[in-house]
């Protein structure tokens, strides 16, 4: 019976490794999108998105379009700490539309001086993302009126 925790331990490490990782082009492919709305609807909705989503924003450069948030540190029982952060860019791409790309990394502390980085490469969080900010954008662009 010792051996259950070990295999449920070895099945979440496995469970939570990257398969395979995309190239460039293909991380960029489901990492950026355009959407529906001005700079500043965008910019302000992937604001109020990430934070209903549990990150703390740590960073913005609203002429940059640039916004950078974490969760802080996880501790994780039996396993490693673990913190998600997040780096978006927002650029005014034509009249009403912009261009974002949004990167959420994995940080696992596998130590005291150890960590390790890992871009998660999930499609359907990701567009999940995206939806939300689009439908934030909309809701804002209404109440503008």
């Amino acid at each position: 019976m010792k051996s259950a925790p070990l295999s449920l331990f070895l099945l979440l490490l496995i469970g939570c490794a990257s398969t395979q990782s995309l190239s460039s082009l293909q991380r960029r492919a489901i990492e950026a999108k355009e959407l529906e709305g001005s700079f500043n609807d965008a910019f302000k909705a992937t604001l109020q998105v990430l934070q209903d989503k549990g990150y703390v924003i740590t960073h913005t450069d609203y002429k940059a379009g640039v916004i950078k948030g974490d969760t802080g540190w996880i501790p994780k029982p039996w396993s490693v700490s673990q913190k998600y952060e997040v780096s978006a860019i927002i650029e005014e791409w034509e009249k009403n539309k912009v261009k974002e790309r949004i990167t959420f990394i994995l940080q696992k502390a596998e130590g005291l001086l150890t960590q390790r980085s890992i871009i998660i490469e999930d499609p359907v969080a990701l567009q999940k993302i995206y939806d939300d900010i689009q439908k934030e954008i909309f809701v804002r662009q209404n109440l503008n009126k």
